[in-house]
């Protein structure tokens, strides 16, 4: 487990999109986006309206929430992925810790129909599976935290790649339609990200166990990165510049695989922008376990749907959550999935493969 930090001291890190500088949207798919989001937005509002209608008291009623989430992911996910509520995930180990309710789970296309409307799920069968709440406050996010490293530690330890190793092969994300942060002197992003951080340090002991997406409507999107460095080629002349007591430091550090995570924020503010980043991470996440999703994941990323951030990361000890398979394997012989410079690897930010 990587060593406990403050959030306020802990390192920043750039993931970029596409490996370089955000790509912005114009023309037609500045057009397009707008209208998609737009339409997003229009139907995420007609959703709560008609359930605060219905109910008068939107904001108390976390079923009505999660109805509401799950009619907006009915809507934009394709008609194969069904969508369950209120399901407890049967993991692939017992450890003795029981099922825990799950809100809303994203069913994998193949899971057998005579199985689906059963009240426990086996989790080979789950797509994404979310936690979601009416109002983000702090304890939800250390809720959801929790929640995603207990189910993380039902699943078999899958080995051999990094993606393997650092990735499950299911979503875990937390939905929320507003937050807590309303006063003035409020700073509810840095405030998400902080608590992200934290709680990620006190309830994920590998990448693998973090979450994956937080999406607030009013806020932002949060996705969770992992990115890998493999050592990089290096020789005696690299250094010649540095002082002396410096080169066997850097030659060690450009030796050395190092894993890093972060909570990146999509820098989107408008309400449809949000939720547009927000299903382009789904579907970018989805894409690696359904390569029927992989061409559309792909538009929406390259139409500049999504972006890269700058936050505070997490450094792993790359001893810890690499096996030394994986880290003895020239990196040229991973995933098929890199990232950005040629000698860095990044999960869980879509880029083709």
């Amino acid at each position: 487990m990587s060593e406990s930090v403050a959030y306020e001291d802990a390192e920043e890190y750039t993931f970029g999109n596409l490996g370089g500088h955000p790509q912005l949207p114009s023309g037609e798919h500045l057009r397009w986006l707008n209208s998609a989001s737009s339409q997003m937005a229009d139907e995420y509002d007609e959703v709560f309206s008609r359930l605060s209608t219905t109910t008068g008291r939107v904001q108390e009623s976390g079923m009505q929430v999660e109805a509401a989430w799950a009619t907006f992911l009915e809507s934009w996910l394709p008609p194969q992925y069904e969508i369950v509520k209120n399901k407890h995930i049967v993991g692939e180990i017992d450890n003795g810790e029981p099922p825990e309710e799950t809100d809303i789970v994203v069913l994998r296309p193949s899971y057998p129909r005579s199985l689906r409307s059963k009240s426990h799920i086996l989790l080979g069968g789950v797509a994404a599976a979310f936690s979601v709440k009416s109002t983000l406050k702090s304890s939800s996010i250390q809720q959801a935290a929790q929640s995603c490293a207990r189910l993380q530690r039902t699943m078999a330890p899958r080995e051999g790649t990094p993606r393997k190793e650092l990735t499950r092969p299911f979503i875990y994300g937390l939905l929320a339609s507003s937050h807590e942060w309303k006063q003035p002197s409020s700073h509810p992003r840095y405030n998400v990200s902080k608590q992200l951080f934290e709680a990620d340090q006190r309830s994920a002991a590998r990448p693998i166990a973090s979450l994956d997406l937080v999406c607030v409507p009013d806020l932002g999107t949060w996705n969770h990165i992992t990115s890998v460095r493999p050592p990089m080629p290096s020789h005696p002349q690299m250094f010649e510049d540095l002082p002396a007591g410096d080169r066997q430091a850097a030659f060690d550090m450009i030796n050395t695989t190092e894993v890093r995570s972060a909570f990146v924020l999509n820098p989107a503010r408008r309400e449809g922008d949000v939720l547009a980043s927000f299903l382009t991470s789904l579907y970018s996440r989805l894409a690696l376990q359904d390569r029927e999703l992989k061409t559309l994941a792909d538009s929406f990323s390259l139409m500049g749907a999504d972006s890269g951030g700058r936050d505070k990361s997490r450094i792993w000890d790359a001893s810890e959550v690499l096996s030394a398979g994986v880290r003895e394997t020239p990196w040229n012989h991973w995933d098929n999935f890199t990232f950005g410079a040629e000698y860095a690897t990044t999960y869980g930010w879509h880029v083709p493969w």
